[in-house]
């Protein structure tokens, strides 16, 4: 992105130059947001370790030709500039092919000659993982540090001296065979996709069947980013993200602008203590934040306690707020601060979490995403106080089906059930 901003700036100082203040006021806007547009839509901006001049070729041609279509679609471009449009347009081609050359060349250059810009990486040491170490040093250009450790460090049993082989060499990206990685014996190697420190990759050679356009080549050996989540792409993590702000606003403005004051006097006149109840809860990768809720029991000090049925610390306007999920509103500021989504894994009691951490491997899994107001498990019947281990383990299979099924239908449909399920009631809700 700092390359738009410097290419602009060139086009800016070229239409200073010819004195054309005209065609500056009016299309330098435009420009911008097309500019934008088309060059986010062909990935321009992007580099990937495996990027060679050709591919970079391909994505300037792309995004010049859906440039130019949009622009002349809209006229203003043309319409509005007092200097020529091919001599604009060829002024930014020419600006934008010269600087991009220039940054790509400095780029490989301080990978290849000044070794900064570069990554440690972990290759598991087989037929396909040679091709892939060997394919790497001939490009030279991708800066990476290659670690090859041998197969037997990759069994479960040595699981604990992998891990500090990666945190040793500071590794940022595992590289395994794609037929590894899905055998029976090699199934817990998938589980570094879920770690966040490291992105997991998969090999294949060139007659397997990959990815199509999703894999980065480098020479014949191709590879595959394995994504936990559909949240992995940055698209559908933004558009999450962004439905998340428009409904939590929407929430806030219309509707808890009147039924805060309402119950903030309910919860006064009940019993005695603040209005919210706030409570540290780990979130996204177990990240502590601030669980904020309207106060549904008496003030005690056993606030890391699980809410019973019939718990004798649940006040009065407690019982109704609990039980119609009013209590959760608050919850709409964490969702605007980011702390939350709308829909996603409820957030734990601290003591629950580092209880079951413990005991189920793919517990810690659930905290791969932001926490949520509601949910899947949730819809499905698994809500109210945790009586036992065996109803954890349920809503933790709920949650870990969320996140590697994720879609934006799925969170509209979350949404509408769990608005019956409150219009009709709950019997756990409680």
């Amino acid at each position: 992105m700092p390359f738009l901003f410097f290419e602009i700036g060139v086009l800016i100082c070229f239409l200073y130059a010819v004195k054309d203040t005209y065609s500056l006021n009016a299309i330098i806007g435009p420009i911008v947001t097309l500019w934008g547009f088309s060059s986010a839509m062909a990935k321009f901006y992007h580099y990937e370790r495996s990027l060679n001049y050709t591919k970079q070729l391909q994505r300037f041609i792309f995004s010049f030709v859906l440039f130019f279509i949009v622009a002349y679609l809209s006229k203003r471009i043309f319409l509005e500039a007092s200097t020529p449009p091919l001599i604009l347009f060829g002024a930014f081609f020419l600006v934008v092919l010269v600087t991009k050359a220039v940054a790509i060349s400095f780029l490989f250059l301080c990978r290849r000659k000044l070794k900064i810009f570069q990554k440690n990486i972990l290759v598991y040491d087989s037929k396909t993982g040679k091709q892939f170490v060997q394919d790497v040093k001939d490009l030279k250009r991708t800066g990476y540090n290659i670690v090859v450790v041998n197969k037997q460090l990759f069994e479960e049993k040595n699981a604990t001296k992998l891990t500090e082989t990666i945190q040793k060499n500071k590794i940022s990206s595992i590289y395994v065979p794609f037929e590894t990685a899905f055998k029976k014996s090699g199934a817990h190697i998938l589980n570094f996709g879920w770690e966040k420190e490291n992105d997991l990759y998969l090999v294949a050679n060139y007659n397997s069947v990959a990815a199509g356009n999703k894999a980065q080549f480098f020479g014949l050996t191709q590879t595959i980013k394995y994504r936990v989540s559909p949240l992995d792409i940055k698209f559908k993590n933004a558009l999450k993200r962004t439905f998340d702000l428009v409904f939590s606003v929407t929430v806030i403005l219309m509707f808890m602008s009147w039924v805060v004051p309402l119950l903030a006097l309910l919860i006064c006149l009940d019993s005695k203590g603040p209005v919210f109840f706030i409570q540290k809860r780990p979130g996204r990768d177990g990240k502590i934040f601030p669980c904020i809720k309207f106060r549904s029991m008496t003030v005690n000090n056993n606030t890391e306690k699980v809410a019973l049925r019939n718990d004798a610390r649940t006040t009065s306007v407690g019982k109704y707020i609990r039980k119609t999920s009013m209590d959760e509103l608050p919850q709409f500021f964490n969702v605007f601060f980011g702390h939350m989504s709308v829909v996603g894994p409820r957030p734990n009691l601290t003591s629950q979490n580092d209880h079951y951490i413990q005991i189920f491997d793919e517990y810690s899994k659930r905290m791969y995403a932001k926490p949520g107001i509601t949910g899947l498990a949730q819809i499905s019947g698994a809500r109210g106080g945790i009586e036992n281990d065996i109803e954890m383990k349920h809503r933790v299979k709920y949650d870990i089906f969320y996140i590697r099924n994720w879609t934006f239908a799925l969170d509209i449909k979350i949404i509408i059930r769990t608005v019956l399920n409150v219009i009709k009631g709950e019997d756990k809700a409680y």
